[in-house]
C-alpha cells in the first residue's frame, strides 16, 4: 500500500518513498507477526479446552448462533436462514450478530464451536497485527515503526478484553478498522485504480462484520476528514486531484456496497421491524456513561477495579476501560508534538480527542445523539474508545517514524534503531502476554456445554415444541440450539418489534410502550391462550411456581441442573418442568377470521380475542373468506419440519383459516398443491393463510427479503472487483500506473 513514485513537495521525499521495502522484509515482518501471536496467544490453540469466562457473550449467545451454522451445514441442509432456537424464531445468515461469512470465522464451517472458537479467536489477534502493520504502510512509516503498530494492535487491551468478553460480533470490527484506515489513508494519498481496489477490499471485510457500530464510528471520523481535505483542495484549485480523489473512494465504497448487497438489502428491509427502532437516551448511555475519572484507565486499566474479582463498579468492565498498552499510549502522546505536521497526524490527533469525549457523558454526547444521523441507533457510547485505541496505536506509529528518523540522523551506529525497536516490541508484547494470560482462561468444553437431565428429558418429548423458561438463567439462551431446544425466550438486539408485542400481551395481557430491548425474558403468564398459540409445551422454573393444575402439571423436578448465570457463571440449580395441557400444535385450524385494518386495530383486537379459536389477520381481503365452522374430521398435520421449511397436509370439509405457528416476516413464502399461496400476519407475530376445502399439500418456507437481488448485485461487484483487480496488476506490471499525490500540490504550467 505503498505510492512510491510522489514527490513529497518543497524539495523533500514523501515518507511513503522513503519508506518502501521489498518482498521478502514484508515476508519476515508476516513471520514476526505470526510468532509474537504463537507466543502471546498460543494457549488459545490447546486442544479440548475453550476460552471461558462467567462474563462471556459466546457462553450465552455466540454458542448458539455458530452451533445453528454447523449444524444446518453438516446436515446438508447448507447455510442457515432461519433459525428457531431462540425468541420463536429469527434470521439467522442476515443477522449481523451471526457472521457466517466473514472470512475469519471459516472455522466454524468446519469444526464444532467447542472446537473452533479457540483457533479463531487466535486467528482475529493475527489478523489485528497483520492490520497494524498494513495501516503503518499507508501511513508511510520505516519497517520498524511498522512493527511496532502491528504488537501494539496485537497486544491491544482492549482487543484482549473483548476476547475476555467473549465478544464475537465486536472483535472482527475491530482487527479490519485499521484496514480501513489504510485504505482511505491510501486513497487520499494515491488515488486511482490500485486504491479503489484496496478501498473496495477493506469496505468489503468492514461490512461482513457483525457489529457495525464501530465501522459507523469510523466512517463518521473519516467521512470528516474527507470532506476537511476537500475544502482545501477547493481552496487551492486543486480540480484533477479533487476529481480524482472523489472518483476513487465512490468507486470503492460502491464496491463494498455492492460486494455486501446479500447482506445489506435483507437488513434495510428487517429495519423497520426491529426494536432498536424504539431506542431512547437512557437505552442508548446503557446505565453508565463515563465520567472524568474513569479516563484514569488510560494509564492503567484496574485502576478503579476488574471485572475478574467484581471490585469495578459495573458488570461491563471490558466496554469503559480505556487501556490499549503504556507504550503506545507514549508514544501517542509524543507524536502529537512529533509528528504534527504529517497529513494524517493532525486527524489522527483530533480523532483521539473527540472519541475520548464522546466516550463520556456530556452534553456533547447528547447534542450528537439528537444531531448526528444513525446515532441513536447504538447503545454505550463508552464504544468509541475503541476508536481512541485505534488512533492512539496510529499516532504511536508516526510518532516512532520521527524518532527512527532522528536516530539515524544524528547516530551512526545502525544497530541502535532495530535494538531499539525490539526492546519496545518486547514491552508490548510481554505486557500483553501477561494481561491475555490473566484475562483469557481455557476450560474444558464441559463448562460451556454441561452434560444435563434436561436436554435428555425433552429429547423424549414429540416435537416440533417450544418451551419457556421462566427465569433468564434457567436454561442458557446459548445452550437452546446445542441441546436441541427452542425456546421463546432469547438474547439478541436484533429482534422484532411485532413479536415483543406479542410477548407484552401474553405477559401483561396489554402492550407496554414500545422500547428497545436485549434481553427478552418470560416472568408473567396473563394470556395462557397466547402461550398455547406459540406451541409452548413446557413451562421451566428454578422453583415450584402455583400454576393453576387444570392447565400445568408437574413433569419433572431435575435436582442439582447446570446453569449458567450471566456475570455469575456456571452455577447448579434446581429445575422444576411443567407441563402445558393446552399448547396447540405448530400449525392449527381456527373457526373465525378477524380482519384488522391496520397495526393498531390488530393490538386492539387481540387484546379481546382468544386465539386458540379466532385469529387476527392484517392484509386480509375485503372479503374474507369464511373460515367455517370446522367439522371433527377436519385436520392440519404437520408432515415434515425443520428451521425456516414445513411441509404439512390439510383435509378440511370447507374453506378454513389455517395459523403458522412460526414468527411473521415478509420472507416467508408459502405454496399449496404447488401454486403460490399467500401468509398474512396472523395475531400480530404469527403467519396465517386462508385454505380451500379438501386435501391439499402446503409447504412454507423463508428465504430473506432482496436476497435473490442481492446475490446479484453482489455477483456483478464481485466480477467488477475482479476485473479490476487484474488490470491493477497489469498496469503495475507494466509500469504504467500514474499516481497522484492529493496532500500535495498538483504542479501547474504558467501560461505562455
Amino acid at each position: 500500500m505503498e505510492c512510491p513514485r510522489v514527490s513529497g513537495g518543497k524539495g523533500q521525499s514523501a515518507p511513503a518513498s522513503r519508506s518502501g521495502i521489498g518482498a521478502l522484509p514484508h515476508c519476515l515482518s508476516l513471520g514476526a507477526v505470526l510468532l509474537l501471536a504463537l507466543i502471546g496467544y498460543g494457549f488459545l490453540l490447546t486442544p479440548g479446552q475453550v476460552p471461558y469466562s462467567r462474563h462471556s457473550d459466546f457462553v450465552c449467545q455466540g454458542l448458539a448462533t455458530k452451533w445453528v451454522l454447523y449444524e444446518s451445514l453438516h446436515s446438508g441442509r447448507g447455510v442457515p436462514f432461519w433459525r428457531s432456537d431462540e425468541l420463536s424464531g429469527n434470521v439467522a445468515l442476515t443477522n449481523p450478530q451471526s457472521l457466517y461469512t466473514f472470512p475469519l470465522n471459516f472455522l466454524f464451517w468446519l469444526w464444532p464451536p467447542l472446537k473452533a472458537v479457540g483457533p479463531t479467536l487466535w486467528l482475529h489477534f493475527v489478523t489485528a497485527g497483520i492490520a497494524g502493520y498494513v495501516l503503518g504502510m499507508a501511513l508511510g512509516v520505516g519497517l520498524w515503526p511498522r512493527l511496532l503498530m502491528a504488537a501494539a494492535m496485537m497486544f491491544n487491551f482492549k482487543l484482549i478484553i473483548i476476547n475476555y468478553s467473549g465478544w464475537l460480533p465486536v472483535i472482527p470490527g475491530m482487527v479490519t478498522l485499521p484496514l480501513l484506515l489504510a485504505a482511505v489513508f491510501y486513497a487520499l494519498r494515491c488515488p486511482g485504480l490500485t486504491a479503489t481496489v484496496w478501498l473496495a477490499f477493506a469496505g468489503t471485510l468492514c461490512l461482513h462484520t457483525g457489529h457495525l457500530q464501530l465501522f459507523y464510528y469510523a466512517m463518521l471520523a473519516l467521512t470528516v476528514y474527507v470532506l476537511a481535505r476537500t475544502v482545501k483542495w477547493i481552496g487551492a484549485r486543486e480540480w484533477a486531484v479533487l476529481q480524482r480523489t472523489w472518483a476513487t473512494l465512490a468507486a470503492g465504497a460502491a464496491l463494498a456496497a455492492a460486494m455486501t448487497a446479500y447482506l445489506l438489502l435483507p437488513l434495510a428491509t428487517d429495519a423497520p421491524m426491529l426494536s432498536r427502532g424504539h431506542a431512547s437516551f437512557d437505552f442508548f448511555v446503557g446505565g453508565h456513561a463515563l465520567r472524568l475519572r474513569h479516563l484514569v484507565s488510560l494509564l492503567y486499566p484496574e485502576a478503579l477495579g476488574t471485572c475478574l474479582d467484581g471490585s469495578y463498579e459495573t458488570p461491563e468492565f471490558w466496554e469503559d476501560v480505556a487501556y490499549f498498552g503504556i507504550v503506545p499510549l507514549v508514544l501517542a502522546l509524543v507524536g502529537m508534538v512529533l509528528a504534527w505536521q504529517r497529513p494524517p497526524a493532525r486527524f489522527l490527533m483530533a480523532g483521539f480527542v473527540a472519541s475520548l469525549l464522546l466516550a463520556l457523558d456530556t452534553p456533547i454526547l447528547c447534542l450528537a445523539y439528537e444531531v448526528v444521523p444513525g446515532f441513536r441507533l447504538f447503545r454505550l457510547p463508552a464504544r468509541f474508545l475503541f476508536l481512541t485505541s485505534l488512533f492512539g496505536v496510529a499516532l504511536a506509529g508516526l510518532a516512532s517514524d520521527e524518532i527512527v528518523r532522528r536516530v539515524q540522523r544524528h547516530v551512526g551506529r545502525a544497530w541502535v534503531v532495530p535494538l531499539a525497536a525490539m526492546v519496545l516490541i518486547f514491552i508490548i508484547g510481554g505486557e500483553g502476554a501477561y494481561y491475555a494470560r490473566r484475562y483469557l482462561q481455557m476450560a474444558p468444553p464441559e463448562w460451556v456445554l454441561p452434560d444435563n437431565d434436561y436436554q435428555r428429558f425433552f429429547a423424549q418429548q414429540p416435537g416440533p415444541f417450544r418451551i419457556a423458561p421462566l427465569h433468564r438463567f434457567v436454561i442458557n439462551y446459548g445452550w437452546a440450539a446445542p441441546m436441541n431446544l427452542q425456546l421463546i425466550t432469547g438474547f439478541d438486539p436484533y429482534n422484532y418489534e411485532h413479536y415483543q408485542t406479542y410477548f407484552d400481551l401474553m405477559q401483561h395481557g396489554r402492550p407496554t410502550p414500545a422500547r428497545a430491548r436485549v434481553w427478552t425474558d418470560h416472568g408473567a403468564l396473563t394470556r395462557p391462550d397466547l402461550l398455547d398459540a406459540l406451541n409452548v409445551t413446557h413451562l421451566v422454573s428454578h422453583r415450584p411456581v402455583p400454576l393453576p393444575p387444570a392447565r400445568f402439571a408437574l413433569a419433572a423436578h431435575l435436582e442439582r441442573q447446570p446453569v449458567f448465570i450471566m456475570y455469575d457463571g456456571l452455577r447448579q440449580s434446581d429445575m422444576f418442568i411443567y407441563k402445558n395441557r393446552g399448547a396447540l400444535p405448530r400449525v392449527f385450524l381456527v373457526t373465525e377470521v378477524r380482519p384488522a385494518r391496520d397495526w393498531d386495530a390488530a393490538v386492539g383486537l387481540l387484546q379481546i380475542t382468544d386465539v386458540r379459536s379466532a385469529a387476527v389477520v392484517e392484509g386480509a381481503p375485503p372479503e374474507v373468506p369464511a373460515a367455517g365452522t370446522g367439522s371433527v374430521d377436519d385436520e392440519a398435520a404437520l408432515t415434515h419440519w425443520e428451521s425456516g421449511y414445513l411441509r404439512l397436509r390439510t383435509k378440511t370439509q370447507g374453506p378454513r383459516y389455517l395459523v403458522i405457528s412460526e414468527v411473521w416476516h415478509p420472507g416467508w413464502r408459502a405454496a399449496i398443491d404447488g401454486k403460490k399461496l399467500p401468509l398474512f400476519r396472523t395475531n400480530l407475530a404469527l403467519l396465517g393463510t386462508f385454505i380451500p376445502g379438501g386435501q391439499h399439500e402446503i409447504v412454507v418456507w423463508f428465504r430473506p427479503v432482496g436476497w435473490r437481488m442481492g446475490m446479484i448485485v453482489t455477483g456483478i461487484g464481485g466480477a467488477v472487483l475482479l476485473g479490476l483487480m487484474a488490470a491493477a496488476w497489469q498496469r503495475r506490471d507494466a509500469k504504467g500506473d500514474i499516481r497522484v499525490r492529493a496532500d500535495v500540490p498538483t504542479p501547474v504550467k504558467e501560461p505562455q
